[in-house]
């Protein structure tokens, strides 16, 4: 079976779909609105086809290297968009997802090596692939709440300039935006604590005691405490709009810093992703 097709099969679906929610984000037209679900929907399941024969074909789970993962992280980012659309009911964050997913896959398709050995860790834990997905399921939450507090502050700026143009025409209102950062952090960190805990456990298995010093693992554990501390002054200070906004942002630009600079530089522990 020629993989390659249906990987940039899958990459056609995402092109169109990005087409889709641009028109719409452009035209704001009601009747598009009805193609944008079934749309999303049925990309989602093909890219889910997808993953399958990757499975077949490599018989494991495509989580043993970085472009492997990322074709996994863009069916994530559309699965969990797709979710919190249907619970807010508004499309105009769905070209900026859509397109994230886009470009994600579309370097998966580069440079994926379906050839290449798995990581010695795949293949004697298998509760390492749930550890791995679990975190990307937070990461990528995290990364829609990240969106939706940018689109907020922007949004708020012009409303304060009282400069109502481009982004106030087209984006949710402030309201909405603020409950799907929210919602998207609750999400995230129920992921990540489930992650974190699936962690501990592999860990304590395969390094002993070594694990608790790795940096990359306080690196999670501070960001666990951050959105921690966001759902608490959220629900027990009232925090709300920029100020939940701003801590929304920070948090997420901690997660890029600590990918960045323990994942690739730092951590012996996680150097096989």
């Amino acid at each position: 079976m020629n993989i390659a097709f249906f990987q940039w099969t899958l990459f056609g679906l995402y092109s169109l779909l990005a087409l889709l929610y641009l028109y719409y984000f452009i035209r704001q037209s009601a009747k598009i609105t009805k193609f944008l679900p079934a749309g999303l929907l049925i990309t989602i399941l093909f890219h889910l086809f997808y993953l399958v024969l990757l499975y077949d074909q490599l018989n494991r789970l495509p989580l043993s290297a970085v472009f492997e993962v990322m074709t996994v992280l863009a069916f994530i980012f559309a699965l969990l968009y797709f979710v919190i659309e249907r619970i807010i009911r508004d499309f105009a964050l769905g070209l900026i997802i859509i397109l994230i997913a886009w470009l994600i896959h579309f370097i998966s398709n580069i440079y994926i090596d379906l050839d290449k050995p798995p990581a010695e860790i795949l293949q004697h834990f298998s509760y390492y692939q749930a550890h791995v997905i679990t975190i990307l399921l937070s990461y990528t939450a995290y990364a829609i709440a990240f969106i939706s507090s940018l689109m907020y502050i922007l949004l708020s700026h012009e409303i304060h300039k009282k400069q109502l143009g481009f982004f106030f025409s087209r984006l949710p209102s402030l309201e909405l935006l603020d409950r799907m950062s929210n919602l998207a952090i609750i999400i995230g960190t129920s992921f990540i604590s489930l992650g974190m805990i699936l962690g501990v456990i592999m860990a304590t298995r395969i390094w002993g005691a070594d694990w608790a010093g790795d940096p990359k693992l306080i690196s999670v554990f501070i960001s666990w405490i951050i959105y921690c501390a966001f759902i608490i002054l959220r629900n027990a200070k009232g925090w709300q709009g920029t100020r939940a906004s701003v801590l929304s942002i920070a948090g997420f630009v901690w997660i890029i810093i600590s990918f960045i600079i323990f994942n690739l530089f730092i951590s012996n522990l996680h150097s096989f992703i």
